[in-house]
């Protein structure tokens, strides 16, 4: 018997590469209800809102109080006018005193986004070599964190309204510490009345905490204010004018 050869030819596998978008079903819900699952886009709108991501992973940052609405600047600003934290329309104070080298903050969350063209207090009593200047702090899980604005000192050797002229914006639903110090005690400053104030926390069953205090050496104040104590005093009335 004759045997034969048989010669088998390799075989040849070719692997053929293609570029495969798989759609993935994202449900977006709003406080756990189903708004849809069938997106194309997502776009982030709305003052001060930002989204960023890492990968695929997406944070969408909403600044403010919790629901993002304010209670100063319940309407939108109009040019010129002058606005400020009262949440009343009873007339402040013009008796109030500002200590020597104390810093004091108090609330402000504009419901509305507010571009300033200048800051201004009221002198009623000059004080010789009197200085003060006014100070805005950002916000950091209810107390005073960054210094956003420092004005230059304001002469209070005189009477009248001393105007610090700045821009700057501050952003709906935002909360922002704003206040002043002074080199020596201010005897008689515009100052709000403790029903205009906004209550921080309570004191007892009759008297708010309305103002935060923190010791400063005029005219420094610190980039980042670090403690700061409670205190049942009202804050010199700070008017802000819009652009």
């Amino acid at each position: 018997m004759q045997l034969q050869h048989i010669h088998l030819s390799p075989l040849h596998v070719y692997k053929m590469s293609t570029n495969i978008t798989i759609s993935k079903r994202i449900a977006i819900k709003d406080e756990g209800v189903l708004k849809t699952s069938d997106v194309n886009s997502i776009d982030f709108t709305g003052t001060g809102i930002t989204a960023t991501n890492v990968g695929n992973a997406v944070t969408v940052n909403v600044p403010g109080s919790a629901g993002g609405g304010g209670i100063h600047i319940l309407t939108k600003p109009i040019s010129g006018r002058t606005y400020s934290a009262r949440t009343s329309g009873t007339f402040g104070s013009s008796g109030g005193s500002l200590p020597a080298n104390s810093i004091q903050l108090y609330p402000f969350i504009p419901a509305n986004s507010l571009t300033i063209s200048n800051l201004q207090i009221n002198v009623n009593t000059a004080i010789v070599g009197g200085l003060a200047r006014i100070l805005v702090y950002s916000n950091l899980d209810g107390v005073p964190s960054s210094k956003l604005i420092e004005s230059t000192s304001l002469d209070c050797s005189t009477t009248g309204i001393k105007t610090f002229t700045t821009s700057f914006t501050f952003t709906a639903g935002t909360v922002y510490w704003i206040g002043c110090y002074s080199n020596l005690i201010l005897t008689n400053v515009d100052k709000f009345l403790s029903e205009q104030a906004l209550p921080i926390s309570t004191s007892n069953f009759t008297t708010p905490f309305t103002l935060l205090t923190a010791a400063a050496t005029f005219p420094t104040a610190p980039s980042t204010l670090g403690t700061a104590t409670l205190s049942t005093f009202t804050g010199v009335i700070i008017n802000l004018q819009s652009a």
